[in-house]
């Protein structure tokens, strides 16, 4: 008795699996239909994943999987001329960034396909306040036992820009 309710539940939660695998299907866009899950995250985070000077310079088109594969595909990176030849001694490395920002195999080598890029917008950068000066104030207090006058200078300026990114209190 315990056995056969333990399979029913786990045939149960194999059918809720393959309905929401179903809907998921359905609402992703065409591309996340056509690149798959993981190839729409590294058309998505590409510049987070490789640096904003090397997205300038490469982007990714699609990964191509094997029939039912979800690791261990081919990226296709399209990259001007002068870019390409970088990115062939940079491939072990792209592909390290890549597998480590998804945290498992998913790139198993690189193809690169040399053409124009696409113009890709530049992101607007965050929007900064001032700080108000009780936060000046704790800010000051906060780098003040630092002994280095430079490094001081360094961790407040990176300290107000961390606070100036923050809702005022």
């Amino acid at each position: 008795m315990e056995q056969t309710r333990a399979v029913s539940q786990s045939r149960q939660k194999q059918r809720t699996t393959a309905a929401l695998s179903r809907l998921l299907t359905h609402l992703l866009s065409p591309a996340a239909r056509k690149r798959g899950f993981a190839g729409v995250k590294v058309l998505e985070d590409w510049p987070r994943i490789v640096g904003a000077g090397m997205a300038k310079r490469c982007q990714p088109l699609r990964i191509e999987f094997a029939r039912g594969a979800i690791a261990g595909g081919t990226l296709v990176l399209q990259a001007a001329g002068g870019a390409a030849l970088e990115l062939q001694h940079m491939g072990p490395q792209l592909i390290e960034r890549i597998n480590d920002y998804f945290g498992f195999r998913t790139v198993r080598q690189l193809r690169i396909v040399q053409m124009p890029l696409r113009a890709t917008p530049v992101p607007a950068p965050p929007a900064r306040r001032r700080l108000t000066a009780d936060e000046e104030l704790t800010l000051a207090a906060g780098v003040a036992a630092v002994g280095d006058d430079e490094l001081g200078r360094a961790l407040a300026a990176l300290g107000r820009s961390i606070m100036a990114r923050r809702p005022a209190s």
